[in-house]
């Protein structure tokens, strides 16, 4: 008798480097519970704004009112989650509260350029009715894209970032790295952060040498989001140095938000 497989949710990408990357994949139903919250809060900014509009009108006419809402409506709905999700690395105030994020097919953070492009193709994913392209192309495709991500090259990922285990021997030796000094405010994702866990539990197994050319892997994609030129020579010149600090600091960040 043929057995059916099961349906998995996981995805695997292959990188460059002959290492496989497993994702766990959003599904519709979580989808829609992001965009959910992200309905509440654009209504939330738009009718704090349209509020303050609404107070300014004697002073300032009706027809500035009028046009202040229109502007307001245009980027709300094309630009809400753009931004974010250029901003966040992926992420939405919505996808945030239910622990997803939007990543490139390839497994690397997206730009604004991807953000923008699946975001104007809702558009399409909206006809006929209610994301009913959306939804047909998400269950028809391996990977659960709707067209807009289909077009841009991405997927939408379910990324629990439980806190990190334990204190390990020795990272407290290291200073924590301004988080601040990455642009736009970047935040290392889990498997990130897992990889860096590995190296350091590994690092008293291995030469320096070599732990500082298994950190170069990650440091140096991870240095380009540096803000100045300085600290990016700084981070491939001492890789181990720079990716533990920026274990250490997520650390501390992860401890400050669940507190």
């Amino acid at each position: 008798m043929q057995t059916v497989e099961p349906l998995s949710n996981r995805t695997y990408i292959e990188t460059p480097e002959n290492v496989t990357l497993a994702f766990r994949l959003a599904g519709p139903g979580t989808r829609l519970g992001a965009y959910g919250i992200d309905l509440v809060v654009r209504f939330v900014i738009f009718y704090t704004v349209a509020y303050a509009a609404s107070s300014l009108q004697p002073a300032t006419g009706s027809g500035l009112t009028t046009g202040v809402f229109f502007v307001l409506v245009f980027v709300l709905e094309w630009g809400y989650g753009a931004l974010f999700e250029t901003w966040w690395n992926g992420q939405t105030p919505g996808k945030r509260a239910l622990g997803l994020r939007v990543i490139k097919t390839e497994g690397y953070a997206i730009g604004f350029h991807e953000a923008m492009l699946r975001n104007l193709l809702r558009a399409a994913d909206f006809v006929p009715f209610f994301y009913a392209a959306g939804f047909l192309a998400a269950v028809a495709t391996h990977r659960m894209q709707r067209i807009g991500d289909i077009v841009a090259g991405t997927m939408v990922i379910r990324e629990h970032r439980p806190g990190l285990r334990g204190d390990f021997t020795g990272l407290f030796e290291y200073e924590p790295f301004p988080m601040a000094e990455f642009e736009h405010r970047y935040r290392p994702s889990e498997k990130t952060l897992e990889a860096i866990e590995l190296l350091f539990r590994r690092r008293v197994e291995l030469a320096p040498a070599r732990v500082d050319e298994i950190a170069l892997e990650l440091a140096s994609p991870m240095s380009n989001r540096l803000a100045t030129i300085e600290r990016q020579r700084d981070a491939v010149a001492r890789p181990s140095e720079f990716l533990f600090r920026v274990l250490r600091s997520a650390r501390i960040t992860e401890r400050a938000e669940a507190a």
